[in-house]
């Protein structure tokens, strides 16, 4: 707990950059929300969304190499702590900040448009979804990062070289477990996302076996990133 408040008070600029950013975009898009009876609201999330996973997978690398740029690796595995402690304190920090921004990219735009017009409403458990899935689809990138930059490390003598060779071939691993790993969950059943826009009710449907392949397949990178960060070099 006190692991994860640390990296959290370490992360704070992060997280009121990320809010600031969506915040300015949307206010931004607010006079031509006015004039399109909120409608443009929701092209904020076009251009605050599909970018962020990118993001997000730049923010993992950086949460621990900022610990060997500023030495601060020392104290932190020097402390009487597990390797596992440290690697999920980042995953929740770097969870926080995710889970926040989607909500914020989403939120934001909703409430200016139903300000405007009342032919677009989702009730309490579409907007979830909403949040929640694609919030934990991109934190499902984080791992990737983590153990490629880690295993780096360890084979510090050509660390650039495995980081970069390490994510490549998880990517190309990942791709190819995907068709096994679907057919683990097959039996789960999809989620649909019911909306109204303009009086017409709109339905998506995601493949949640998917969803939990990858989940299972983040789950192990993150486990062999808790092994990796004890052999990592200091």
């Amino acid at each position: 707990c006190r692991l994860f408040k640390k990296e959290l008070l370490g992360e704070k600029n992060w997280l009121l950059g990320f809010c600031g950013f969506v915040l300015g975009v949307n206010f931004l898009f607010l006079p031509l929300a006015k004039i399109t009876e909120g409608s443009m609201a929701m092209a904020a999330i076009f251009f605050t969304l599909p970018a962020f996973p990118l993001m997000a997978l730049t923010r993992a690398f950086l949460i621990l190499k900022n610990e060997w740029d500023s030495n601060t690796n020392f104290l932190l595995l020097s402390l009487p702590v597990r390797g596992y402690n440290i690697v999920l304190s980042k995953v929740g920090v770097l969870a926080l900040e995710i889970f926040l921004y989607v909500l914020l990219v989403f939120l934001v735009p909703y409430l200016i448009m139903t300000g405007f017009t009342e032919q677009f409403r989702l009730d309490a458990l579409t907007f979830l979804k909403l949040w929640f899935l694609p919030a934990f689809s991109i934190l499902l990138i984080v791992p990737f990062a983590m153990f490629s930059y880690l295993l780096g490390r360890v084979f510090s003598r050509a660390q650039g070289w495995i980081t970069a060779g390490s994510l490549v071939g998880l990517l190309l691993i990942f791709s190819r477990y995907l068709r096994f790993g679907r057919k683990i969950f097959f039996r789960l059943p999809g989620v649909s996302i019911n909306f109204t826009l303009a009086g017409e009710a709109e339905i998506f449907k995601l493949n949640i076996a998917t969803m939990m392949a990858a989940f299972l397949f983040a789950a192990i990178l993150t486990l062999a990133s808790c092994f990796l960060i004890e052999k990592a070099e200091l």
